[in-house]
């Protein structure tokens, strides 16, 4: 026994460098959740958390000789200090971590580059002056280090020693999380409030694994049961079809504008006494506005928009459906207008594989894929084609097309950081306090896709478009991100900061229908969202679509929406799962949750729903199975 006491601190006190590497990775992973904002969810075991992931690494170390360890050293750390950084740089824009979901996205990167360097700090770089630090240690400590080299058999004894601190410590984190929040991990639904409480590494180990099994393994668990049920909850919710408005639009032409990062706030709003979005505004008049319309995106950004406003699903549960999930098949407004014998044409002036479109507009049953190839790039603004020319082409483009057509237009030219490359946009109107800011930047932005949604409009008017076609538009997601907040609580309140509640119900994006006729206009102020689009949509035109999670606005005011980041509303509540409140919209108070579980049982069956239909490729189940 005494020997193997002696062999065992022997092994542990020969190893310097290796406790080097664990204090260097806690102290890094601690940080991350102090940058992350998470510190408040965190507990002992989140610290425990922490010090297993940093063990598990360590114990790898033991097994080599010193200057093969010093080489395993830089390359691990260098790999915990890029995910560190990813997460960091992530979060700014999106309030939350990565996933190896978004591997795949990887290469969108090179595309929005800009985006990006806006969002890196330089002292972000801190995350890598340890390596400084260790090159100088290295050169003090190596030739004692190597002169009391230990043999393999305590090495390995080091190494089991520190496996078996790493899984105590990590079954214990986890094991308090799953008590707290139980099947958390399985279904990864809050990826913040995970790394809070076990820590980044261990997050992204579970979401690693989770990744494999689901999309590499191609594991499946639902039975014919599960999936039967599922089908026939979509069936049954959209079986009781109201008549009010129904096909009265059938035979006319159908023109969807998807605005880039056009929030709500923006309409109606002046700034030092000048509209922002006259355009807007004057065709609000008569058109019928939603003012409650919330963004539903997650990590999929503009192609979540898409797809919830054609699909009438949620985005997946991690990383972005049109990569995942391309090779499903799907229940869409395109397929469903194409079986009344329309025309049907997407047009986005950016590069066809950008968020996979080309394949997913395919499923989605698009004709036609007009992209920057199609289009003469002969203004720039922002991040390509400027909105203004990409409007006058795209009504060159439908005045050819076989009518009745649907056309989804996805404009460019306010998309973040918003910076003003060109210098065309510096002077379109005085943001005052704002200038030289990300939240002035926006505004310039949005003034310019403003005028050229001006344009736009005289174009179809002149071209006879206008008085035969339904006409949206509506915004994809958040412009300003979590950590402008406070220059938007100036915008909005004249004061220093939003609270959550604040924040959370300014989360909505321009939302307006112009019917050819204007029969049909006003203010709907019950809480909406972009999957409520297809469903209201398809009672105009007259089709009966049975997969939709979404509702008909026209004939169903009762509101709910709900977001992947686990907050929800109806017309008189919202619920803040950052603070896991449910709060009285008009009171700002808040309420009893135990009064409203049917509120939280409603968005559990939504999310659950939706996961199953997209996970599972459900209508191809179907489809084999009538087969």
């Amino acid at each position: 026994m005494d020997t193997i006491k002696n062999r065992i601190k022997i092994s542990l006190k020969l190893l310097p460098d290796v406790y080097i590497f664990i204090a260097i990775v806690f102290i890094k992973l601690i940080s991350l959740n102090i940058v992350l904002k998470v510190l408040n969810q965190s507990t002992i075991y989140s610290i425990i958390g922490i010090l297993g992931s940093a063990f598990l690494f360590a114990s790898f170390l033991c097994l080599f000789k010193f200057r093969v360890r010093i080489i395993a050293f830089y390359i691990i750390d260098l790999i915990i200090s890029l995910v560190i950084l990813t997460d960091v740089v992530y979060n700014r824009y999106f309030l939350d971590v990565t996933s190896a979901a978004l591997i795949k996205q990887a290469g969108l990167v090179g595309e929005v580059k800009d985006s990006v360097n806006a969002l890196f700090k330089p002292w972000d770089l801190l995350y890598f002056i340890d390596f400084i630090v260790v090159a100088v240690l290295y050169k003090k400590i190596k030739d004692k280090i190597v002169e009391d080299e230990l043999k393999l058999a305590r090495r390995f004894t080091s190494f089991a020693l520190f496996i078996i601190f790493a899984f105590t410590f990590n079954y214990q984190s986890v094991k308090a999380l799953e008590k707290r929040q139980p099947g958390i991990l399985k279904t990864m639904y809050d990826k913040k409030y995970i790394v809070s409480n076990i820590g980044s590494i261990n997050f992204h180990i579970f979401d690693l694994y989770s990744y494999i099994t689901r999309n590499v393994l191609k594991i499946k668990d639902i039975d014919e049961i599960e999936a039967e049920n599922t089908l026939n909850w979509f069936e049954e919710k959209n079986s009781n079809r109201a008549l009010k408005y129904f096909g009265q639009y059938k035979g006319k032409n159908l023109i969807v504008v998807q605005l880039e990062a056009f929030q709500g706030f923006v309409l109606n709003r002046k700034l030092n006494g000048v509209e922002i979005t006259p355009n807007l505004n004057k065709l609000a008049k008569n058109s019928l506005v939603f003012e409650n319309y919330y963004y539903q995106t997650a990590w999929g950004g503009t192609s979540d928009a898409e797809f919830l406003s054609n699909v009438s699903l949620l985005p997946a549960r991690e990383g972005s459906v049109y990569y995942q999930y391309a090779g499903n098949l799907y229940d869409s407004l395109a397929k469903e207008l194409k079986g009344q014998g329309y025309f049907t044409s997407v047009m986005h002036a950016n590069r066809p594989g950008f968020w996979n479109r080309t394949n997913m507009y395919k499923a989605l049953g698009f004709d036609d894929y007009e992209s920057e190839q199609n289009f003469n790039i002969d203004e720039i603004q922002g991040m390509g084609l400027s909105d203004k020319s990409f409007f006058i082409q795209a009504v060159e483009k439908m005045k050819g097309f076989n009518n009745p057509f649907y056309s989804f237009l996805i404009t460019l030219s306010s998309h973040f950081p918003y910076k003003d490359y060109q210098n065309k946009i510096a002077d379109i109107m005085d943001v005052g306090e704002f200038e030289g800011d990300t939240v002035g930047d926006y505004l310039k932005a949005v003034k310019y896709t403003d005028v050229a949604i001006g344009t736009f409009i005289e174009e179809l008017k002149k071209s006879g478009l206008w008085d035969n076609s339904i006409v949206v538009f509506y915004g994809d997601h958040a412009a300003i991100p979590y950590e402008k907040k406070n220059k938007l609580a100036k915008l909005l309140y004249g004061k220093n900061d939003l609270s959550t509640f604040e924040w959370v119900t300014n989360q909505k994006v321009v939302m307006m229908i112009h019917f050819p006729d204007e029969k049909i206009k006003g203010v709907d102020k019950s809480t909406a969202g972009q999957m409520d689009l297809y469903p209201t949509l398809a009672n105009l035109y007259g089709l009966e679509p049975k997969y939709m999670l979404g509702r008909d606005l026209l004939n169903n005011n009762e509101g709910f929406i709900l977001t992947r980041d686990g907050n929800f509303a109806d017309n008189n509540y919202v619920y803040l799962k950052a603070e896991d409140k449910l709060v009285e919209i008009k009171s700002g108070k808040e309420v009893d949750k135990s009064k409203h579980q049917d509120l939280f049982e409603r968005y559990k069956t939504y999310t659950d729903k939706s996961n199953k239909m997209i996970e599972y490729d459900l209508l191809n189940y179907k489809t084999d199975d009538e087969k």
